[in-house]
This record gives C-alpha cells, structure tokens and sequence, in this order.
C-alpha cells in the first residue's frame, strides 16, 4: 500500500512539473518564405492611338528641298514595371524598325526624362536615337521600379523624320508611303 500511494506520488509530481514546462514556454515561432517575382512588363500608350504618320512638307518655292521640320510626334508614352534579379542588376529598353525605312531618310526618337506616379530605380534616357533593323538603346538603368500606366507616365517618346544630308540620298528619295513597325522591348544588360 506504502508502495502504491509512492508510486501515486510521483506521478502526480510529474504531471505537475510537466504541467508547470508547459506553462513557462510563453513563445512559438514558424517560417514563412517570402517570395517576390522578378518582373518585365512593357507597354506604349498615346492619348489617342499609337500609330504614327510622319509627313515631310512640300518646299514652298521652286529650288527649295522637302522639309522636314515637322515631321515629328511626341504622343505615345512608354510604361514599365521591373523587378530585378540579384544576378542582373540592370534593364534597358531596345527599339528597332521592323520593315525597310525608305532610302534617303532616318527615324529618329528620343525618350524624355522619367514623370508621373512611379517609384523605384527609374530608367535614364540614352539620348537621340536613330533607328535601324538593329536594337538600340533608348532608356538606360532601369532598377526595381514602376513608371505608372497611362498617358503622363513614364518616358514620353518623340519622333522625328529627317533627310539624309547628303546628295547621294537626296537622290534616293521617292514618293511613297511607307509603314514600319518599331519594337520595344525591356530586356537585361548583356
């Protein structure tokens, strides 16, 4: 009996200390993984549409050469979301014509100086760029960022048509419609 009510003793002893453990351990803790994409969208948005016609203007006197001072757009605005990876730590956007440019003139654009609602490590403009069947640069150094959607958001990107000074390409100019294609596309440094 002596042995029993020992025995009784000690396990009631136990569910008390282990009881009284159990009470001490006031925290808990779990893991939680945290996953962001990496990101590269593209898109050219313009008020109205984004297609484009450049026209030169017809010289007004005998002697004169086509004009093509106005022969410029700055309607269309390019939009960007970009999230970068730990191994490429910087974006750009690349343009080039699709089709073949008539002979005697360029397709210039230029992007403009970020604005609008976006955050982030924002592109920085390379400046006049004449356009060809091969990719150029247009917007340099671009972070983890985004530019905004819309009109007023992001780089606006102006246009311009111009002659080829030289008289070799004068001489190629003909009277034509043309249609070209440009393509933009927001890749990773090389």
């Amino acid at each position: 009996m002596k042995l029993k009510i020992a025995i009784s003793t000690l396990i009631l002893i136990s569910c008390f200390s282990l009881n009284g453990f159990a009470q001490n351990n006031n925290s808990a803790s779990h893991d939680i993984n945290v996953v962001i994409p990496e990101v590269a969208l593209l898109g050219v948005v313009s008020e109205s549409q984004t297609d484009i016609s450049l026209n030169a203007n017809l010289p007004s006197e005998a002697g004169d050469a086509v004009d093509f001072s106005d022969a410029t757009n700055n309607r269309v605005w390019i939009n960007y979301s970009s999230i970068i990876s730990e191994t490429t730590p910087k974006r750009k956007v690349i343009a080039m014509v699709q089709g073949e440019m008539p002979h005697g003139v360029k397709l210039i654009v230029e992007a403009s100086d970020f604005s609008g609602s976006g955050k982030g490590k924002l592109g920085k403009p390379a400046g006049e760029v004449v356009l060809s069947n091969q990719p150029n640069d247009v917007i340099v150094d671009i972070g983890s960022c985004y530019t905004g959607k819309g009109i007023n958001n992001g780089h606006y990107l102006t246009y311009k048509l111009e002659k080829d000074n030289s008289s070799e390409s004068y001489a190629m100019l003909n009277q034509q419609n043309t249609s070209v294609n440009v393509v933009y596309t927001l890749t990773d440094y090389n």
